[in-house]
């Protein structure tokens, strides 16, 4: 597994206040890693993820003791990592954003006794909205089932 690269991020609260992390939730950047780097980046922004994937890089944001705002529900964001990939409506993940996604979500899921068919969830299954898109879900879910 490569290690992340770490990148600039103000927009998280220290800690979990006691929560377990039993979920990861997964999302699409509707853009390019960079286009998230820029985003998490800017504190007025209010948003982030714990790691984002695509174009040959792996980046982290926000430690996994620590909660992202990603998920737009506060409570799911206490007990979820945030997964970012690269991809938009137009364009889907490539295979190696899916392959470092795989062995990303296999080793939280290790860590954590997450069950990937159930508790690997999409970010529209939290809030309203479009996310993750193009992003192949059950592949994810039934490669890292595999792999453990």
């Amino acid at each position: 597994m490569p290690t992340p690269i770490w990148q600039p991020c103000e927009n998280y609260t220290a800690g979990r206040d006691g929560t377990s992390i039993d979920r990861i939730v997964i999302h699409y950047i509707v853009g390019t890693l960079a286009a998230a780097d820029v985003t998490f980046a800017d504190p007025n922004s209010g948003v982030s993820a714990h790691y984002g994937i695509g174009e040959g890089s792996f980046h982290q944001y926000v430690s996994e003791i620590n909660t992202a705002w990603h998920a737009g529900n506060w409570s799911m964001n206490q007990r979820s990592i945030g997964i970012e990939h690269s991809a938009d409506p137009d364009r889907r993940p490539t295979l190696n954003t899916y392959d470092i996604s795989i062995e990303l979500c296999t080793r939280i899921c290790r860590e954590y006794g997450i069950d990937p068919q159930t508790q690997i969830i999409p970010h529209s299954s939290v809030a309203a909205t479009a996310c993750p898109g193009t992003v192949n879900l059950q592949h994810i879910r039934d490669e890292v089932e595999r792999s453990l």
